[in-house]
């Protein structure tokens, strides 16, 4: 509990010290520190649950396993490097906003940290009750965010983000609503029907009836969240219209987030009724947001919205290698889950700097990056290795052990169908970072942003080819308390 209260409460406080009329100024240096302060806290967390097990506290309303402690990490290091990034971002981006557009100052950063909070909460929930609540939370902040810059496009983004995800989070209500009917019939004791661990000991004693529904309403919600196929419809216009540091943690953290709702319905259902039937649909839809993500991702012309069918392809691929079951799929759908957060942040933020150089967000705009910025260009061909997939990106050694994984298992339909999704993937963003990358650079390219607001994304580059080529031992340990927590 000495280190759950402080993770949970600097967000919150730093929100609410955004809003202080003499602190506003100095809002985006205040969300940097408070982000980066919440990694250390999370890296703290991390270390006590390798050490001595699963940290509780609040009477088991938290709970923090290696699955939370994995998704902690997720979200307090993108959410650090987005607040760095977004310290100077931000003014550039709003000094071209009209006067009677912009936000008082200190709003942004007030949003962002309770997104940070929300998502905090969801990870570090034990209670399924509060999980949902937290992510409620984190949808309200991040729906505010995505209209952040009140133009048509973006209004009506954020009102269509948060229409058809509060339709996801009423489903995830339901679902949660039918497992604690039918833990209240074995418990006797409604005050511990929603707390995970101990649903999770006393699942074999549960309807199944209840169970599957409640998953199937938990697949609908919680996936609807993540972006899964065919729940996704929100995704393409949601990242395209935020804030790039807020679709880059959107894309990341939130998704992680949701996705530990997803997956803690999954392991009760695997623990009641087996874990072939939940496992089957979580294989199902991951393959489906492969397929249907791949021909939109090979046909768009703004990069925001490749990024975002490339998010719900690697989305499903995590959840498909999951979903196959087997130690080394999991092992590969975690690391995954892991590794593909520091691509996806790379993307969105060299991209957020090669638009405001370019002044477009479109990638015909784009041509010769390379040689108009080499650093910038370097950036964006290192987020491109790690978006296909290719060494020494980690994203290759993630998405390997889940295909052998699944290649070994009884899913091996699934496992070609992927392989399938994936090379075309491979061609399609090999087609548009060539375009992007290569050729010569326009007249008009100027990097309008200072070296320092780069120092982040070097350091999620760094990441991302150091554990392509070596994971830590402790990593590794953590992901494999993770998996025995899915088994």
């Amino acid at each position: 509990m000495l280190v759950l209260l402080p993770l949970l409460l600097l967000a919150p406080l730093g929100a609410i010290a955004c809003l202080v009329p003499a602190l506003a100024a100095r809002a985006g240096r205040i969300a940097t520190m408070v982000t980066a302060a919440a990694f250390a806290l999370a890296l703290v967390l991390a270390a006590r649950v390798l050490a001595g097990g699963p940290v509780a506290g609040a009477n088991l309303w938290l709970r923090a396993d290696a699955l939370s402690a994995l998704v902690t990490l997720v979200v307090t290091a993108i959410a650090a490097a987005c607040a760095w990034y977004g310290e100077y971002y931000m003014p550039v981006v709003l000094a071209r906003e009209r006067e009677q557009d912009r936000w008082p100052a200190g709003r942004y950063e007030a949003l962002y940290l309770a997104l940070v909070a929300g998502m905090l909460l969801g990870a570090l929930a034990n209670n399924l009750g509060l999980l949902w609540i937290a992510i409620e939370g984190a949808t309200l902040a991040s729906a505010l965010l995505v209209g952040y810059y009140r133009r048509p496009g973006a209004v009506e983004a954020g009102w269509k983000y948060l229409l058809l995800c509060s339709v996801g989070i009423a489903l995830a209500l339901l679902a949660t609503v039918l497992l604690y009917y039918s833990a209240v019939h074995v418990l006797g004791d409604g005050s511990r029907g929603l707390h995970w661990s101990v649903l999770r000991d006393v699942a074999g004693s549960l309807d199944p009836r209840f169970v599957k529904l409640a998953f199937l309403f938990a697949l609908a919600g919680y996936g609807a969240k993540a972006g899964l196929a065919p729940m996704h419809s929100w995704l393409p216009d949601a990242y395209s219209q935020a804030p790039t540091p807020v679709a880059a943690l959107m894309s990341t953290g939130l998704l992680a987030t949701s996705l530990t709702g997803l997956l803690r319905f999954h392991a009760v259902t695997a623990a009641c009724v087996g874990h072939e039937w939940s496992s089957g649909l979580l294989v199902s839809f991951g393959v489906l947001s492969m397929l249907v993500a791949t021909p939109f991702l090979l046909v768009q012309g703004e990069y925001k919205r490749l990024l975002a069918y490339s998010s719900i392809e690697h989305t499903g691929i995590l959840t498909f290698a999951i979903g196959v079951g087997t130690p080394l799929a999991v092992f590969g759908g975690l690391l995954h889950l892991f590794v593909q957060s520091f691509a996806k942040s790379l993307a969105f933020l060299v991209g957020g700097s090669i638009a405001r150089g370019a002044a477009s967000r479109r990638m015909d705009q784009w041509s010769g990056v390379l040689e108009a910025s080499p650093a910038l260009g370097t950036l964006l061909v290192g987020a491109g290795l790690g978006l296909v997939g290719l060494p020494p990106a980690a994203t290759f050694l993630s998405e390997w052990l889940s295909l052998a994984g699944a290649f070994a298992s009884p899913h091996r339909g699934a496992a070609v169908a992927a392989v399938v999704a994936l090379v075309i993937v491979f061609a399609g963003l090999t087609f548009h970072w060539g375009r992007m990358v290569l050729g010569r650079a326009r007249p008009r390219f100027t990097d309008l942003l200072p070296a320092a607001s780069h120092a982040p994304l070097w350091a999620l580059l760094a990441a991302l080819v150091l554990l392509g080529f070596w994971l830590p031992a402790p990593l590794r340990a953590l992901l494999d308390r993770a998996v025995e927590v899915l088994s």
